[in-house]
């Protein structure tokens, strides 16, 4: 497969020859209008990745000792070019959804790997695109990893500090005058990231219930609905496969009731309507999970097969611009819009109360809510 993009050839040509065609392509601001000032700035990123990418294969010359094979091979460029395009595409995004685009246009065989999302293969795409952000040819907040995230407790240096954020973190919960509350449930933390845009828009909670989740926490969740005077929903998105369709359809709600929880689940994805339109080469089937002599199955197997079928996918199967469209979708179907408006007009004047009260605080003056 050849990429859509020109060809970078490697140590062929000396570097300023290589570079003059990709500054000329580029565009520049000739006025002041807003629209044409992005789209100029769309095309000089464009062009600086180019030249990231003509930086990489060029390594080799930059080197005082021109010792070959420290340089990234022609193919390995295209697919970083290739991993740059869809990630530009669907950010924020997991390493694992760019695999399977990459999978579904057929570039793991032109690399000449085996055709499949096989764990050698990701993990070769995951050393790739580590090398692509180190050497800024992607940016790092377009791929997300949310296990890894550092918990602390809030301090401030001083109470100037204390101040400014006060000025700027002020955010009304609207959720306080809906009729319903809500939260958005996932089966893997890993998808928090990029779901997050949405999250923070509509101020949404956000749990992870990792897998079968705990008594515990399932007793937690059905106490807060009992202390709600609300009615709860829970958007649910995880895996089309037995564990996953189990933990929304049966084990959730089931235990929710046994704990005298009064909620509804709500699964957004994936559904089985996605499960009959994505591409079944991104699936895998669900004998997968049926066990063999020398492995433990699934016990949820039989009924996943009886229920669903015999076809199985991953979350991250798909696309991330979807999923966020198809979540911000449901938590928009569960607002009240009239009172989503006078929320946003009472923080407005509360904002600018505020900032009266705190004029006299060191930092930066108070803006409004970009959401």
């Amino acid at each position: 497969m050849k990429s859509k993009r020109p060809k970078l050839k490697r140590l062929t040509r000396p570097p300023l020859k290589r570079i003059r065609p990709v500054l000329k392509k580029a565009s520049y601001p000739t006025s002041q209008s807003e629209d044409e000032a992005q789209e100029a700035l769309a095309s000089l990123e464009e062009r600086l990745h180019e030249l990231k990418l003509i930086t990489a294969a060029l390594d080799d010359d930059l080197e005082e000792a021109p010792t070959k094979g420290r340089g990234k091979s022609q193919k390995s460029l295209d697919l970083i070019d290739a991993a740059y395009q869809i990630a530009k595409e669907i950010h924020p995004c997991t390493v694992r959804a760019i695999c399977y685009r990459l999978f579904l246009e057929k570039w793991f065989k032109a690399m000449g790997w085996d055709d499949s999302m096989a764990k050698s293969n990701t993990n070769s795409v995951g050393k790739l695109l580590t090398y692509a952000r180190e050497h800024e040819m992607i940016p790092w907040d377009w791929i997300v990893d949310e296990t890894r995230e550092v918990e602390g407790i809030t301090t401030w240096r001083d109470v100037a500090e204390f101040g400014d954020a006060v000025k700027r973190g002020y955010r009304k919960n609207y959720w306080a005058m809906q009729p319903r509350r809500i939260e958005v449930w996932a089966e893997k933390g890993t998808i928090r990231g990029t779901l997050a845009p949405v999250l923070n828009k509509y101020g949404v909670d956000f749990r992870v219930m990792h897998g079968h989740t705990s008594t515990t926490v399932i007793h937690e969740v059905a106490e807060d609905t009992l202390d709600s005077d609300k009615p709860t929903t829970y958007l649910y998105v995880g895996d089309f496969d037995p564990s996953g369709m189990d933990m929304s359809e049966r084990d959730l709600p089931n235990r929710l009731v046994k704990y005298g929880g009064n909620a509804k689940i709500i699964r957004v994805a994936l559904t089985e309507a996605d499960a009959q339109t994505l591409d079944h080469r991104l699936g895998f089937p669900a004998s997968d999970k049926a066990g063999t002599d020398d492995k433990k199955g699934d016990s949820r197997y039989p009924w996943f097969v009886a229920s669903y079928g015999d076809w199985c996918f991953e979350l991250d199967a798909l696309s991330p611009v979807i999923l966020r469209k198809r979540v911000e979708q449901a938590i928009r179907s569960q607002i009240d819009r009239a009172a989503w408006n006078h929320a946003m007009r009472i923080e407005k004047a509360e904002r600018e109360s505020m900032a009266a009260v705190l004029a006299k605080w060191p930092g930066a003056s108070m803006p409004s809510n970009p959401y």
